[in-house]
């Protein structure tokens, strides 16, 4: 198996592991559910930095694509709080 399949199946599996154990406990917020994926991912991607460069080039931009949702998932918590 290489390395980009055992990531894929890897990342598969936790973020749905995590689905299912956040509508376990009836968690509903979708920002929640970004922020801990985003967490998630960030930290298996580090866990496979020995990636070739062009990977890691692409996993970068995944990781920065990911930043920036948050980013705007953090705006909107704070507009709501101060509203």
């Amino acid at each position: 198996m290489t390395i980009y399949n055992r990531f894929a199946i890897t990342i598969s599996v936790v973020l749905l592991l995590t689905t299912v154990v956040m509508v376990g406990i009836g968690q509903d917020s979708l920002s929640f559910y970004f922020t801990v994926y985003f967490i998630e991912a960030l930290a298996i991607t580090e866990l496979y930095v020995y990636f070739n460069s062009r990977a890691r080039r692409g996993l970068t931009y995944v990781s920065a694509m990911l930043f920036a949702g948050f980013a705007v998932s953090l705006l909107f918590q704070v507009v709501n709080i101060f509203r």
